[in-house]
C-alpha cells in the first residue's frame, strides 16, 4: 500500500504535472461542488419549508390534540379521567372550542373561539412577538387575528361583541351577548386561521356558553412527547392528520424535485470519468511502464481510484460548505420571498442538516469508486507494448 500511495503521490500531485493535467482537475472538483451544493441546498429547502409549515401550524392548534369521540365537550372529573393523563398532565394545554359570531361597531363575522387558561397563552409561539405580558389577560380581552382585525377595522383597546348563534331564544337579554376588549392582534400568516380564530380566557367562555368545567380537549406543544395509551372513549389527532392534504402535497411536490437535483449531482461524475480518461491519456507512458516492470491491475486500480475519491472529496466538502453559505445567506436575508398567503411563510426557509451533509459526502465517495471503477475496465484492457511502441 505505501507504494500505491508513492505513486499516486508522484503521478498526480506532482509540481511537475502539465497545465492541461491541473485543469481538469480543477474542472471535476468545481462540477462536483456545485453539483453536491445544489442537491444539498434543495434538500435544506425541502426540511426547511416542512418545518416551518409545521412550526405555524403547531403554534396554534399544537402538535397533537386529545378529544372526545362522542362528546363534543366533557366534564373534567378524577373519577372520570383517562389512565394517560395522570402520566401527561404537565404537558396537555385543556381548551375549550366554540363556534360563534364576532361583531364590532361596522360589521360582523363568523369565528372559532379557542378558551384557554390565563397561564397557557404562553404556550403558544403564535404570541410570542406581543409586547404586553399575556399572563395578566383577564376575563373580559380578547386576541383576534390581523385579517378579522383587517376586515371589521379593529385595532387593539377597541371593543367587540360575542353572540352565540345556538343560544335559546328564551334566554334573558343581557346574557345573549358577550362584551369584550381587544387585548391583542395577532399575525400567522395563514388567512384562514387570522380570519376565524380568536382567543379568550376558558373561564368566560365556560360561562357563557354553559359548560361549567367542561372542555373540548387537550393541546400537547411539544414536538418530541408521544403521548401514549390513549385509549377509548379518547382519540389522538396528530397535526399531519389535520392537516393531511397540506403534507400530502408538500411530499409529492419533494420527490420530483430531489429527483431532478440528484441527476444533476450525478451528471457531474460525468466529469470525473472523463477527468480519468485524461489523466490516463496524461500518464499512459507512466503506467506502461509500471505495468511492464509487474505492477498488477488491482494496485493500479487502486492507484486511480484513490484518485477519484480524492477528486469526490474535495469537490464534496467545497460543494457542502457552498450549500452552507447559501443557506444562511437565505435564513438571513431572505432573498427568495413567497406569498405567505398561499405558503403560509413569507420566504423559503431552508435548513442546514448535517445529516444531508453527511448523507451527499458518503454519495460522492460511492459515485466517484463506481465511475472510477467504470473508466479501469476499458483502460487496464490495453496492451502496455502498444502504448510503447507509440
Amino acid at each position: 500500500m505505501k507504494l500505491v500511495f508513492l505513486v499516486l503521490r508522484r503521478l498526480f500531485f506532482s509540481s511537475q504535472s502539465n497545465f492541461l493535467f491541473k485543469i481538469t482537475n480543477i474542472v471535476s472538483i468545481v462540477s462536483l461542488a456545485l453539483g453536491i451544493a445544489s442537491l444539498n441546498t434543495v434538500l435544506g429547502a425541502v426540511n426547511g419549508f416542512e418545518s416551518k409549515v409545521s412550526e405555524k401550524l403547531s403554534s396554534i392548534n399544537g402538535y397533537t390534540t386529545i378529544n372526545h369521540l362522542f362528546e363534543d365537550d366533557f366534564l373534567i372529573d378524577q373519577s372520570v379521567l383517562p389512565d394517560f393523563y395522570s402520566n401527561y398532565e404537565s404537558s396537555l394545554v385543556p381548551y375549550v372550542e366554540k363556534p360563534a359570531i364576532l361583531k364590532s361597531k361596522y360589521n360582523s363575522s363568523n369565528v372559532i373561539i379557542y378558551g384557554l387558561d390565563n397561564s397557557d397563552f404562553k404556550d403558544f409561539n403564535l404570541f410570542n412577538s406581543f409586547h404586553t405580558s399575556l399572563e395578566i389577560i383577564n376575563e373580559n380581552n380578547v386576541i383576534v387575528g390581523s385579517l378579522l382585525a383587517q376586515n371589521l377595522g379593529l385595532s387593539i383597546g377597541d371593543e367587540i361583541v360575542i353572540f352565540n348563534p345556538l343560544i335559546s331564544k328564551r334566554t334573558l337579554e343581557r346574557n345573549k351577548f358577550l362584551f369584550l376588549e381587544i387585548k391583542e392582534i395577532y399575525h400567522s400568516g395563514i388567512d384562514d386561521y387570522d380570519s376565524r380564530l380568536v382567543f379568550i380566557p376558558i373561564n368566560t367562555v365556560q360561562s357563557y356558553f354553559d359548560l361549567d368545567s367542561s372542555i373540548s380537549g387537550w393541546m400537547n406543544f411539544d414536538p418530541f412527547l408521544e403521548i401514549k395509551d390513549v385509549d377509548y372513549p379518547f382519540y389522538q389527532l396528530s397535526l399531519k392528520d389535520r392537516h393531511s392534504d397540506l403534507f400530502e402535497w408538500i411530499n409529492t411536490q419533494q420527490w420530483p424535485i430531489i429527483f431532478i437535483f440528484s441527476l444533476i449531482a450525478l451528471v457531474s461524475y460525468f466529469n470525473l470519468m472523463g477527468s480519468i480518461n485524461i489523466l490516463f491519456y496524461e500518464k499512459r507512458f507512466n503506467l506502461a511502464i509500471m505495468k511492464t516492470y509487474g505492477m498488477s491491475n488491482k494496485k493500479l486500480s487502486v492507484i486511480f481510484i484513490i484518485q477519484g475519491m480524492v477528486l469526490a472529496l474535495i469537490g464534496a466538502i467545497l460543494g457542502i460548505l457552498l450549500s452552507l453559505f447559501i443557506i444562511s445567506m437565505q435564513e438571513k436575508f431572505h432573498f427568495i420571498s413567497l406569498a405567505e398567503n398561499i405558503y403560509f411563510v413569507s420566504y423559503l426557509p431552508m435548513i442546514f442538516s448535517i445529516n444531508n451533509a453527511v448523507y451527499t459526502l458518503f454519495f460522492s465517495l460511492v459515485c466517484s469508486i463506481l465511475f472510477s471503477s467504470v473508466s479501469l475496465i476499458y483502460l487496464l484492457s490495453i496492451n502496455p507494448s502498444k502504448i510503447l511502441k507509440n
